[in-house]
């Protein structure tokens, strides 16, 4: 089975990961955390950063580091991974969706300023897929309402914007280490941001609201939302390899664009500055699209689909989202697969996925 993806771990990562467990220190709190943070905010070049157990509980932090009261409201992408929405809900606000922008299947920027109100507080943008939102809209809408912006870069370590690094515009910036990521730790994430406050505030919360100063002296309600040294070990050395990893994405998506042209796929179009974390078509209708993943998983390819729809899940149905209200979301979902996209996929793999995207089309391929 040719997978969806799969991760990339050197013989260094290893080494590291059998060094840290050499110390006497594994969990969390010791010098590999503190070297990946630091690599982290040299990387993005921002002030400072919180290395957390995942981007769901980096998210929590970022989004709690605000102190907003209860039902205030944040802006989220009607379409994404479902993290942004359950971390705005459990933190006892308002979500408010706007429908996605069909170009970089990230959320409308035309469409934000139809949803603030006078309980807007913050957006939360995604950069979805390795790509980027309309930052510059968004930041012009920053500085008009008065408003917070997060960024939940998860899907785009090392994406551009206008040739500033995604994760670096907004107030806050999270970060994932999932596996499937442009870098993995296994799990892991983390917060950036260049506000000294917010960053003392995530800090503390992340250590179950412990004194910064005295330990076992709790002066908020935290969490245990802490990296552990073995994580950030493999960390390390994936970081190190980040232009190397983003790189290889590139041509692996260069190759499928050159090869499936000819078929009636739509395809993403090619930007230098995406992180190519997946790589999503769309097929002409829901039908062609049940078909072809079905074709392909017999043929031993595992395609995917990303993602569900937030509005569509039964939870936040039954907060009034309406399916109506969000087309372009709609219409993208029913459509969509991903085929497989990860560094170290061979040529031959390459070839083989593509040879039968031309048999299930029935167009002859060379």
């Amino acid at each position: 089975m040719i997978p969806i993806f799969k991760p990339v771990i050197s013989q260094k990562g290893k080494n590291n990961v059998l060094k840290c467990l050499k110390t006497s220190w594994i969990s969390s709190q010791g010098i590999f955390i503190k070297k990946f943070e630091n690599a982290l905010k040299e990387f993005h070049k921002m002030k400072y950063c919180v290395a957390t157990s995942s981007c769901t509980t980096a998210l929590h932090l970022a989004i709690l580091s605000l102190n907003l009261k209860k039902n205030d409201e944040i802006i989220c992408p009607a379409l994404s991974f479902i993290s942004p929405a359950n971390m705005v809900i459990l933190s006892n606000l308002k979500l408010v969706l706007v429908d996605i922008n069909p170009k970089t299947l990230t959320i409308d920027e035309n469409e934000i300023e139809k949803k603030i109100t006078k309980k807007t507080k913050a957006i939360l943008v995604v950069h979805q897929f390795g790509h980027a939102a309309n930052m510059s809209k968004i930041l012009k809408l920053k500085k008009k309402y008065n408003l917070k912006i997060i960024e939940d870069n998860a899907e785009s370590i090392g994406g551009k914007f206008k040739k500033k690094l995604n994760g670096t515009m907004g107030d806050l910036s999270t970060l994932s280490f999932f596996a499937n990521k442009i870098i993995t730790t296994g799990e892991g994430g983390a917060v950036l941001t260049n506000n000294k406050n917010l960053y003392l505030k995530c800090l503390q919360m992340r250590d179950h609201g412990m004194s910064l100063k005295k330990r076992y002296f709790h002066k908020m309600l935290g969490f245990n939302y802490r990296m552990s040294e073995l994580h950030a070990a493999l960390g390390i050395s994936q970081l190190n390899r980040i232009d190397n990893f983003i790189e290889k994405r590139k041509k692996i998506v260069s190759y499928y664009l050159n090869k499936i042209g000819n078929l009636p796929l739509k395809r993403p179009p090619f930007s230098s500055d995406s992180a190519w974390h997946l790589f999503v078509c769309q097929t002409e209708d829901e039908k062609t699209r049940k078909d072809l993943y079905r074709f392909l998983y017999e043929k031993n390819i595992l395609a995917a689909i990303h993602y569900r729809p937030i509005y569509q899940n039964s939870y936040f149905q039954k907060l009034g989202f309406n399916n109506d209200d969000f087309p372009k979301a709609e219409s993208f979902y029913s459509r969509s697969i991903s085929l497989p996209l990860y560094t170290e996929i061979t040529e031959t793999q390459l070839n083989y996925v593509v040879k039968k995207l031309h048999e299930f089309y029935g167009v002859k391929y060379d």
